[in-house]
């Protein structure tokens, strides 16, 4: 009877010993980066390391933007002022003025007051490239947010992909053109955005990547006006009346400009004759679609909810990536109901 009761008991600690694996073991915790939706990161993640914060009890975050009288800085502004209060961090904002030296200053005055962290929202890239390599120098970690400029020590930049989005452009230029006269080309009017940008540079860089292939397809002509709608609607209105001509086509750098070339051409009683796309899909141009002003848009988001991730992942000691690319997607006439605007109420309602 003892030896059945023993062997019974072995039997169970057997069975006991066969179930312990199966236990489901606890999964790893989520991390920060791993929470932002829609992005492609761009490179091995670079390994981090927390460090607490160097000002007091709370991280002192800085953020330096070109200037502040654009709702596409004024979104960044809103992203990262929530992110802040959300993660009880402290907030100095400077404001450019859309002067780089201005933009410059601002940055030497946030590390004359201590900062743990820099976030740019960059204007031209010559002006600055010094102040952010004294910086990391300092050893103080920066990084670019919606509009990055290449070449520097920034640990990541957060923003939508301004080549690749040219392109896109590219060959939408070129159907257009095959649709209209039967074959790849005609006359095409760009519009750029600051001189010497490198966004404006890249996004129209990327198209004429695509169209070189296409010697039919000319620019007519090619000026600048500095993002802003006003600028826009008086350089488009002098290219209309230098080309009286067929135009084909505005392409304009941003939003912006877009609809300053769509009122240009209101004002010349030429609206219709030709598509007229740009880069942002603002509110404003997503309207302008509806109402048949504007063609098409590809969407350009300010970036700031994600750059406040990989904010906050870093300086938990995730690391960063080194580039993070916000999704983008184009609006015309058959999305137009359903696309979201790349900035503004999610609630927006066209």
């Amino acid at each position: 009877m003892k030896r059945s009761v023993l062997r019974s008991a072995g039997c169970l600690l057997l069975l006991a010993a066969l179930v312990v694996p199966l236990v489901p073991v606890a999964q790893a915790q989520e991390g920060i980066l791993d929470t932002l939706e829609g992005v492609v990161f761009e490179g091995d993640r670079i390994p981090g390391e927390a460090v607490g914060p160097q000002y007091g009890d709370s991280y002192v975050i800085g953020l330096s933007l070109e200037g502040v009288d654009h709702p596409f800085m004024q979104s960044i502004i809103a992203d990262v002022t929530a992110a802040a209060e959300e993660n009880g961090w402290d907030l100095l904002v400077t404001d450019g003025g859309g002067d780089p030296e201005k933009q410059v200053a601002g940055i030497e005055d946030m590390v004359a007051k201590g900062i743990d962290l820099l976030m740019v929202q960059a204007a031209k890239a010559a002006p600055l490239k010094p102040i952010l390599g004294e910086i990391h120098e300092q050893g103080i970690p920066f990084m670019f947010v919606g509009k990055p400029i290449k070449g520097t020590d920034a640990f990541t930049i957060v923003a939508p992909d301004n080549y690749y989005i040219g392109q896109q452009i590219g060959p939408w230029i070129v159907e257009q053109m095959t649709a209209k006269n039967g074959e790849p080309k005609g006359s095409i009017v760009i519009i750029e955005g600051i001189p010497g940008d490198e966004t404006s540079m890249d996004r129209i860089g990327g198209a004429m990547d695509v169209l070189k292939d296409y010697a039919d397809i000319k620019v007519v002509a090619q000026q600048p006006a500095d993002y802003r709608q006003p600028q826009a609607v008086t350089v488009v209105s002098n290219i209309l009346q230098a080309h009286p001509e067929t135009i084909d086509g505005i392409f304009a750098a941003n939003g912006d400009m877009a609809l300053g070339a769509a009122v240009a051409a209101r004002d010349a009683e030429r609206l219709g004759e030709f598509w007229i796309i740009g880069i942002d899909c603002s509110p404003e141009e997503m309207s302008g679609i509806r109402a048949g002003d504007e063609t098409a848009c590809w969407a350009y988001k300010p970036s700031g909810k994600e750059a406040s991730l990989v904010v906050k992942a870093y300086l938990a000691g995730e690391g960063s990536h080194p580039v993070v690319v916000s999704p983008t997607y184009r609006v015309d006439e058959a999305n137009v109901e359903t696309a979201k605007p790349a900035w503004g109420s999610v609630e927006w309602n066209p």
